[in-house]
């Protein structure tokens, strides 16, 4: 494979709206997140910042781990919770206020007026942050994720997506990156091209070798295509965020020949990694970077290796 210089600044360049989604806790979301904030600052694009759920808090609440805090410049506008406010030790102005409600408070839209640290506090619902997105006024947003909420990448959610991964998702290093391969696999699934077949789907009627799944495919519903009589199937999901198929039966799915398409595809753009984990030691940076990018086909970047420079990846 080729190797190319180019930053994951440019990569979501092209997209207003991007989330930013976790394997794990302290797989490097916060680092990622200040990373563009920095690239942005020097660009001197308006920026945009808001969460699903809360973060940018000193201490995990959960695991009682260090966390990294989110510093932002002037200019910022943050969508955040008002009881969070007063953590926030930036001068600031209110620009917006919402009807929606969370367990710190009213989420509202502030500027900041001076650079400093923030606490971020969005809506726990994606219906919800799918609209706030829209009336934030900034040139690009920023959505910090919860662990496991693999539907904020979804597309009528945001644009695109940065998917974070490390060391903190195992000790062993095989299996965090297996499971990271797999992960990847299904959020970049192809996008379901033939309508003819889509639209009888769609009215329920039958089509041999076609299965349409509204909501939710789980593991337990995806075996059914994996027995010894079943025939070659496609599944078609309305997109990825709504997959949930374990590494062994997604195995066996292609065994079977078994075909696994979407509706609304991701926009997976790029993966960091963080080879630093709170609970063991941790991997070894060099190695976990060059098994990553031989394991996925994506650009992977390792941001704690150098934070101001331009990331090199594998194409």
């Amino acid at each position: 494979m080729k190797e190319l210089c180019v930053s994951l600044e440019e990569l979501i360049r092209p997209y207003r709206t991007i989330s930013i989604i976790g394997m794990a806790k302290n797989a490097g979301k916060t680092t990622t997140l200040n990373y563009l904030i920095e690239a942005f600052r020097r660009e001197n694009i308006q920026l945009g910042l808001t969460s699903i759920g809360r973060d940018g808090e000193t201490v995990d609440i959960v695991t009682n781990t260090d966390k990294p805090r989110i510093f932002v410049h002037q200019g910022t506008i943050i969508a955040t919770a008002e009881n969070l406010l007063h953590h926030c030790d930036i001068t600031k102005e209110i620009i917006m206020s919402t009807e929606i409600n969370t367990p710190f408070g009213r989420v509202v839209a502030v500027r900041a007026l001076s650079g400093g640290f923030v606490q971020l506090g969005g809506p726990s619902m994606t219906a919800q942050l799918a609209g706030l997105l829209q009336k934030i006024p900034a040139d690009k947003i920023l959505v910090d994720g919860a662990v496991g909420r693999k539907t904020l990448a979804s597309p009528s959610v945001t644009e695109a997506a940065i998917l974070c991964t490390g060391a903190s998702y195992s000790r062993s290093m095989s299996k965090t990156i297996e499971e990271t391969r797999h992960t990847v696999t299904l959020l970049t699934l192809p996008k379901f091209e033939d309508a003819a077949i889509l639209e009888k789907l769609k009215r329920e009627k039958p089509v041999p070798g076609y299965v349409f799944k509204r909501g939710a495919v789980t593991d337990a519903w995806a075996k059914d295509f994996v027995n010894p009589s079943s025939d070659p199937t496609v599944i078609i999901a309305e997109d990825p965020s709504k997959i949930f198929i374990k590494p062994n039966t997604y195995e066996k799915l292609q065994v079977k020949k078994a075909e696994l398409a979407v509706l609304n595809p991701i926009r997976l753009v790029g993966l960091t990694v963080n080879p630093l984990s709170p609970y063991h030691v941790g991997y070894n940076p060099q190695i976990f970077l060059e098994k990553m990018k031989e394991a996925v086909q994506l650009p992977v970047y390792d941001i704690l290796m150098d934070f101001n420079a331009k990331e090199r990846f594998h194409e």
